[in-house]
């Protein structure tokens, strides 16, 4: 061999060497046992899944790329999506060894092979993990481009892992782009990343993209027994079930919080319990997160408000404590529609009957509700902002949100004709003060919500029961009629601008409107609305009255109109020689609109409701 060649089998047999030495070391550490603190691994590097059959809760993925390798149709660029801690990174390093492995490319690597060891302990050259995160530039997207050039050193593939790939620049993804669609041969992609979304379509377009799924808790509280079992620890079912109920199907994170609780655990023996590891883990736990949310629901804020305070007493995170109770509200609307024996809800035994009668409480609407507040307090606690003032108003709304009326019941209250102000006609304000706040209104029980949810649509307004008193001045019998009108905001709008007087001894009452508005002006010539301000104002009156309606402003002066007599409209002109042409040759004729046809005579029914139609125009010139 020439002298090249040489060096460079010397050279490997010194890493090689190198290798068998630190393997040898190792081993010696791992042999010394835990008191050696060099030697110690984390729970999540320990027990890594080295294979397919080890990754927990990914069926679907595990059997997409085992059929992909069987037929050895991998694609060269995948796209592994999922929340954090669900074995993306993991996958991403099995599928390395399956391609790379001695007796591969295999769906099931041996683990005991060069290739699998060297990948296995991230020596491998070529096999490149990259944290998009931090080299995200156009720059390091070059670089990795020029490595790629070569081929691979040891290996049967090279295998390129971008971990946090949304984290990428777009001038990144450009760079990118064009390798992802033709990269060297033998050389395979795999992007993890969280938010899928924010990787372009470009990019997408280009990888075949594998969704990984949250891990259920059960598969989660066999993984953490197997765990402990292993490390020689034992840890109460108890604990085992809270913990993957509050890491929400991440793995990592269901580890990690094991890992903080074994050498208590070791150190306890049989006292470590349910209520030593909330105590460590600053966790309240379900009794008393049913606690607080039975007393929310019957609207007890004081209780909300002291479990604030203990909250702060204990040093515990207001932010994950309303993580616990948005969860348990979530269970209880989950069975008020699923039922008790809802599959949707992870809870077992007593605390799940505990939870179940929590369902008749509360509608869809008002857990819905506390549920936003508890959303929108926590996500103002993520910016840092003042704790206790949050969470005691996150407290106080959950609390209320019961008593609040609902959108569905104001409509329903709208479609029953129950949705009307509760005021005294005395009470009205003056002329003028059109612009001041609106009457109050009551809403949900009581005579005005008597109707509820679910009542019959409202018929069309009938005409204003007669007053049973008769009115003394002007003042009133206004304040009457515009009570009436409540319900027809156009013409109790142009009631709102009248001056009203009367009535009389002889019953006379004149109404002059007085605006320089011609939208009003013009209305009140209309015959039609005379016809309906009368009737307003004779219902109101409580007795008989004659009423005349005048336009007190412009014109020259007052123009007086008699209300139920009002002039016959002109009628209109003949059609032209053209318009006559253009009606034969399309089929035409001619319509004419009289607002003498709206004036309801005495034997005929009013007008089901006001509406804005020719007839209330005015009448032509």
């Amino acid at each position: 061999m020439d002298a090249g060649t040489a060096s460079l089998f010397l050279l490997g047999q010194i890493r090689h060497a190198d290798g068998m030495a630190q393997s040898g070391s190792s081993e010696a550490s791992d042999e010394s046992g835990p008191s050696s603190r060099e030697a110690y691994q984390v729970v999540a590097r320990r027990f890594r899944p080295q294979n397919f059959d080890e990754l927990v809760g990914q069926d679907e993925v595990v059997k997409s790329l085992r059929v992909a390798l069987d037929q050895g149709r991998v694609p060269h660029a995948f796209v592994f999506s999922g929340s954090r801690g669900v074995g993306k990174t993991t996958s991403a390093r099995i599928l390395a060894r399956c391609l790379n492995c001695e007796d591969g490319p295999t769906p099931a690597p041996c683990g005991t092979c060069d290739s699998c060891k060297s990948i296995l302990d991230g020596s491998n050259p070529d096999v490149t993990e990259v944290d998009a995160a931090s080299n995200n530039g156009v720059d390091d997207v070059r670089r990795l481009r020029e490595s790629l050039s070569f081929a691979a050193m040891q290996s049967r593939y090279r295998v390129v892992i971008l971990d946090e790939a949304h984290m990428m620049s777009k001038a990144a993804f450009n760079a990118l782009l064009k390798t992802l669609e033709e990269p060297p041969p033998k050389v395979v992609f795999v992007l993890a990343t969280t938010e899928l979304h924010k990787l372009p379509d470009t990019i997408r377009s280009r990888c075949q993209v594998l969704s990984f799924k949250r891990v259920g808790e059960q598969d989660l509280e066999k993984r953490l027994r197997m765990i402990a079992d292993k490390d020689g620890v034992a840890v109460p079912d108890a604990v085992l079930a809270e913990i993957a109920g509050s890491v929400q199907g991440g793995v990592r994170d269901a580890e990690t919080a094991l890992e903080r609780i074994l050498p208590l655990a070791r150190d306890l023996g049989d006292k470590f319990d349910l209520q030593s590891y909330l105590a460590l883990a600053s966790r309240v736990g379900t009794e008393a997160v049913l606690d607080v949310v039975t007393a929310l629901l019957d609207g007890d804020a004081k209780k909300g408000l002291h479990f604030v305070h203990d909250l702060q007493q204990q040093g515990m995170d207001e932010r994950e404590a309303l993580g616990e109770i948005i969860d348990t509200l979530r269970w209880v609307m989950l069975m008020s529609v699923d039922g008790e024996d809802s599959q949707l809800v992870p809870l077992t035994g007593d605390i799940r009957k505990r939870v179940f009668a929590l369902v008749g409480k509360a509608d869809q609407a008002h857990l819905d509700a506390m549920i936003g507040a508890g959303v929108l307090a926590r996500d103002r606690l993520r910016r840092l902002e003042d704790r206790s003032a949050i969470t005691e108003v996150a407290m106080l709304r959950m609390a209320k949100a019961g008593s609040m009326p609902t959108l569905a019941n104001l409509l329903a209250e709208v479609r029953a004709g129950s949705f009307a102000p509760q005021v005294a006609a005395a009470d009205l304000p003056p002329r003028g003060a059109s612009a001041a706040a609106p009457p109050a209104r009551t809403f949900g029980k009581g005579a005005a919500g008597s109707a509820g949810r679910g009542a019959a649509p409202r018929s069309a307004p009938a005409k204003p029961a007669p007053a049973t008193t008769p009115v003394a001045d002007a003042k009133a019998l206004k304040s009457r009629t515009l009570v009436a009108l409540e319900s027809r905001k156009l013409l109790q709008a142009t009631m709102e601008l009248c001056r009203v007087e009367g009535p009389d001894e002889k019953g006379a009452v004149v109404l002059t409107l007085e605006t320089e508005k011609k939208m009003h002006r013009d209305r009140v010539k209309s015959p039609v609305i005379q016809q309906q301000l009368t009737e307003a104002v004779r219902a109101a009156a409580g007795r008989s009255v004659t009423v005349d309606i005048r336009v007190g402003v412009g014109d020259g002066g007052s123009t007086s109109f008699t209300g139920g007599a009002p002039k016959p409209a002109k009628p209109e002109a003949a059609p032209g020689d053209k318009a006559k042409g253009v009606m034969k040759q399309f089929g035409g004729r001619v319509v004419q609109v009289n607002p003498q046809d709206r004036i309801v005579k005495p034997d005929e029914p009013p007008a089901d409701a006001e509406v804005l139609d020719p007839g209330e125009l005015p009448p032509s010139p």
